[in-house]
């Protein structure tokens, strides 16, 4: 089966970028300190443990207390277990951590205003398998990396100190765990990108067919569809077996490696404790030392065998770093570049704005110009599906144009909608929470009162619901009428700081008195913030500082837009 993927900007990010984003994610964790302490402590607890259990065995053959040694080694062996209970402890805390910060993060920018670059099935695949993959490599591997490497350190001082010999063994045959791993760091990471890919692409392809498991039943495609997603979900297990096939193969060679060089430290002490040989320092071994170094040898790799076993987990979180990176970069540099023009009624821009939607043939908006001062009202107009409100998710960023540029004052506006408090929409069919008209009115405004609730609604004709604040409500509006529902979701709008409001068909369905209520409500917001409106109200288009009509204007305006 060949897999297919979106081509997307995140696929062809270099290292350059998604490593250091990568590096970056570390500063999430907030036990990350005391994880590297605990995980660091079990070196020194190991090198003590194998001195006192070589101690207690010395003297169990010889003379002298045993007590001593014996409850040194049980202090020992208790505060190492410890020692391992905290650092699992705190690198669930850790991984827990950063997966949640890059997943609110994500969230964040799929909800404002970047789902449009991504499927449903590979949304999901990001919040769960990527974000995950970021804080299980800063738990494990990164960590261990720099634990075994100061743990080396220490475990070939002790080594060269009780005998060069040994210490020369280590030093000989440590550097094979880090050389093998570089042999097969580009086999992994292929792997890993590959398998990530499949892992992607199986999650979109799932859940298309599940929501259109009516329309797969009523042409009789059942099967055809069962066998597909077998083949994609064997392709998916081939990829992600070859992954983990490196993985232990990996850890088995750094074994081997490990077992031979425990083979050789224990060849040298024993011949040196028969007898055997006289080379080196070894002719002065006693029992305690050669056990002592024959109990530490095990404990010096170690540290190494464990970064071998997590090294699958550096490729995982490198692919997902190249998925994650630009979309989360990107949404920061906008929202820093933007951030002193928050508060100010934006200026907009559309600069030969082209846009067509994927299943379409043609464009649903050519070549559209417009310039629009900060503080002013702009009214699109036009027929049903002239792409009025296509031209309303442009501006908010919801949507990018597949041709020219749509600027908020200097910066483009890519995405808007990511900016914290810039924008507000007051779609034709808004959502709602489960709950009361105040707990949905609070969430754009949480800190307001209930007398400005109450101005609010009175500002958008809702001051005669039967409830007022407490009336319930569900996602559809239920508990409310379709204009009453309408006009919550402009109430929500004006609550909010946004300084730029776009509103789609905001006095649809609405009688004559309560239609010029609203325009005066919103006659009343012009200059204070940029407003765009999607209308086909000749009423509500006399708020126009502009108009721009969309498809073929009508008759009587000589064939020509309004100014």
């Amino acid at each position: 089966m060949t897999s297919t993927t979106v081509d997307t900007p995140e696929s062809s990010l270099s290292a350059e970028i998604a490593l250091p984003w990568l590096a970056r994610q570390s500063q999430h964790g907030k036990l990350c300190r005391r994880l590297y302490l605990t995980a660091l402590a079990d070196t020194p607890l190991a090198i003590l443990q194998a001195g006192a259990l070589a101690l207690l065995a010395a003297r169990l053959l010889g003379e002298g207390a045993l007590l001593p040694p014996a409850l040194a080694l049980i202090t020992l062996l208790a505060v190492r277990a410890g020692a391992a209970a905290l650092r699992a402890r705190f690198t669930a805390g850790v991984a827990a951590d950063i997966t949640c910060t890059v997943r609110n993060q994500l969230a964040a920018m799929l909800l404002r205003g970047r789902a449009a670059r991504l499927s449903s099935g590979e949304a999901s695949t990001t919040l769960l398998e990527q974000a995950e993959a970021v804080g299980r490599y800063h738990a494990g591997f990164a960590l261990q990396r720099r634990v075994a490497s100061l743990a080396t350190l220490l475990f070939l001082i002790v080594a060269f100190a009780t005998d060069w010999i040994v210490g020369l063994i280590f030093l000989l045959t440590a550097p094979l765990v880090p050389v093998f791993m570089t042999l097969v760091g580009t086999g992994a990471q292929q792997a890993a990108d590959r398998q990530l890919e499949s892992l992607r692409f199986l999650g979109g392809y799932f859940l298309d067919r599940l929501r259109g498991i009516l329309t797969l039943r009523a042409f009789g495609r059942e099967h055809a569809e069962q066998q597909a997603v077998a083949a994609a979900s064997e392709e998916f297990r081939r990829r992600t077996m070859k992954v983990l096939r490196i993985a232990f193969l990996t850890s088995a060679v750094l074994e081997l490696f490990a077992a031979l060089s425990v083979a050789l430290v224990a060849l040298y002490v024993g011949l040196h404790l028969l007898n055997l040989m006289s080379f080196g320092p070894g002719q002065l071994l006693d029992f305690r030392t050669g056990l002592f170094l024959l109990l530490l040898a095990p404990e010096f790799y170690q540290p190494l065998r464990q970064l071998a076993a997590g090294y699958h987990e550096r490729a995982a979180a490198q692919s997902a770093a190249e998925i994650l990176a630009p979309l989360l970069q990107e949404q920061t540099g906008e929202q820093q570049a933007s951030a002193s023009a928050l508060g100010s009624a934006p200026a907009i821009c559309m600069d030969t704005v082209t846009f067509r939607y994927p299943d379409s043939e043609q464009p649903t908006i050519i070549h559209l110009d417009a310039n629009l001062p900060a503080g002013h009202c702009l009214v699109i107009r036009g027929d049903s599906g002239t792409g009025k409100t296509t031209l309303l998710k442009l501006i908010a960023g919801l949507l990018l144009p597949d041709a020219g540029q749509i600027r908020h004052d200097d910066q483009l506006l890519r995405p808007l909608a990511a900016e914290p408090g810039r924008l507000a929409w007051a779609g034709q069919h808004p959502w709602f929470i489960h709950g009361t008209v105040a707990d949905n009115l609070r969430q754009a405004a949480p800190e307001a009162n209930d007398a400005a609730l109450h101005q609010v609604l009175a500002r958008c004709a809702l001051s005669d619901l039967p409830l007022g604040l407490d009336t319930p409500l569900d996602e559809n509006g239920g508990g409310l009428s379709g204009g009453q529902g309408r006009r919550l979701g402009l109430a929500r709008a004006l609550l909010s700081p946004a300084s730029l409001l776009l509103l789609d068909e905001p006095t649809a369905e609405l009688d004559p008195a309560t239609e010029a209520h609203i325009i005066q409500t919103l006659r009343e917001e012009k200059g204070q913030r940029t407003i765009v409106i999607a209308t086909h109200s000749p009423a509500c288009a006399a708020l126009a500082d502009q108009s721009l009509w969309l498809g073929e204007p009508p008759p009587e305006s000589g064939g020509q837009p309004d100014a």
